[in-house]
């Protein structure tokens, strides 16, 4: 699905920009689920919503209120969206990731960071790498 040029370019730079790697229409029902989301949070003054392991699925920053929403993060949105599930399974994305890095990929999670018009919300340069476990030890850990 790449090009030569694409996959040099991923190797010089470390990201790549793919155009049209989700369809126009699962980019709209992407965009129909999270607005949907948006206004669902209108009526919640605190985050809400239960994930499988049983933390809030829905965040919401200081200020949020039914007039200005602001819903800053969705944890997991492939649990409870088709489309967000269809993105990360089955969509050219899946394609893309595979030829750049190999085809075992793994999920290792889902989340969307919201930064809707006149909220605060920064999600500032980190980086998680150092912090997720990278290989299967064969040693359990001290008890």
């Amino acid at each position: 699905m790449l090009t030569s040029e694409q996959t040099a370019f991923f190797r010089t730079n470390g990201y790549l920009v793919v155009e049209d790697a989700v369809t126009a229409d699962l980019l709209a029902r992407l965009r129909r689920d999270f607005a949907g989301w948006v206004e669902e949070s209108r009526v919640h003054d605190a985050p809400y919503g239960e994930m499988i392991d049983g933390r809030a699925r829905f965040d919401l920053e200081s200020g949020h209120s039914a007039d200005h929403p602001a819903l800053r993060r969705v944890s997991s949105p492939i649990e409870v969206s088709d489309a967000y599930y269809e993105a990360m399974a089955a969509s050219r994305i899946v394609e893309a990731v595979a030829e750049l890095i190999g085809p075992n990929v793994k999920l290792h999670h889902t989340k969307i960071n919201s930064k809707l018009p006149h909220t605060a919300t920064k999600v500032e340069w980190h980086q998680d790498f150092p912090f997720t476990p990278h290989r299967t030890t064969t040693s359990s850990p001290p008890c």
